[in-house]
């Protein structure tokens, strides 16, 4: 039921008031749905942030408990070479392992000691060999 009332001061615009009409109620459904709308972008947001922040701390604990990545020095048990033309780690490995060890377990000790990701060398590299290879 709609009434429109004209006051003396406001003659040329007329007050409309709806009650229960479609259109106020459809205007309310329209702000809740905003409203709706907003607190889902603003919890969409703060969920982006949080993890955003836990996957950031977790690159920080990686990065925190990751080694150096520098190999410690020889110790006074294990050998220094220095790699020459041609060398290849299973060379120098079956050349300096013990006989009962085998000269892929070999491979694998000297790359780990020396950090290495690779069995490849280079000319000039130096490799610690380490005491359990050695004779």
């Amino acid at each position: 039921m709609t009434h429109t009332w004209v006051s003396s001061q406001a003659a040329a615009v007329p007050t409309t008031y709806h009650s229960g009409s479609f259109a106020s109620r459809r205007s309310i459904g329209v702000h809740k749905r905003q409203e709706n709308a907003n607190n889902w972008k603003f919890a969409r947001g703060l969920f982006f942030l949080f993890a955003f922040l836990i996957l950031f701390s977790g690159f920080t604990l990686v990065h925190t408990f990751a080694s150096s990545g520098e190999v410690a020095h020889a110790s006074s048990n294990e050998i220094v070479i220095t790699v020459d033309t041609g060398d290849t780690m299973w060379q120098l490995a079956r050349a300096y392992k013990k006989d009962s060890m085998d000269t892929r377990q070999a491979v694998h000790e000297i790359a780990k000691r020396n950090g290495l990701s690779n069995t490849t060398v280079r000319v000039g590299q130096s490799l610690i060999l380490p005491e359990r290879i050695l004779p």
